[in-house]
C-alpha cells in the first residue's frame, strides 16, 4: 500500500489502491514512520495508483501537511486521477495542497 524513495531534498511516497475508512490508519501510521526517519525531507505523495479516496484519506493528508508544516517542511501531491482529483475539487481543498501533474513537475518545483 506504501513505498517510498529518497529524491534529494525529498521523499517520494507511492500509495496504492484504495485510501478509505479500513486503509487510512495504517497508512498515516506508515508516513508519520516515513516523517520520523527523515525530518529534514519534504514529502511528495504520488497518488497515481489510488482508485478511491474518501474523507478518511483526505484527513490523513490534511493531518500529515499539517505536521509538515508545523516542521517548515512542504508536502506536495502529484498524479491524481480524474476520480481523486474530483474529490479535492468537490470539498474545495485544491488550494489547499500544492498539486502537480507529474512526480517530476513535483520535484522541480
Amino acid at each position: 500500500m506504501v513505498t517510498k524513495k529518497e529524491a534529494g531534498d525529498n521523499i517520494v511516497v507511492y500509495l496504492k489502491g484504495r485510501l478509505d475508512v479500513h486503509a487510512s490508519g495504517d497508512v498515516e501510521k506508515e508516513i508519520n514512520k516515513i516523517l520520523d526517519e527523515n525530518p529534514s525531507k519534504n514529502l511528495i505523495i504520488n497518488l497515481v495508483d489510488v482508485e478511491y479516496m474518501s474523507s478518511s484519506g483526505l484527513r490523513v493528508l490534511v493531518a500529515t501537511m499539517r505536521v509538515l508544516k508545523s516542521a517548515g517542511k512542504s508536502l506536495k501531491l502529484s498524479n491524481l486521477n480524474p476520480a481523486v482529483r474530483k474529490i479535492f475539487e468537490v470539498v474545495e481543498l485544491m488550494d489547499m495542497f500544492e498539486i502537480h501533474e507529474t512526480e517530476e513537475e513535483a520535484l522541480k518545483n
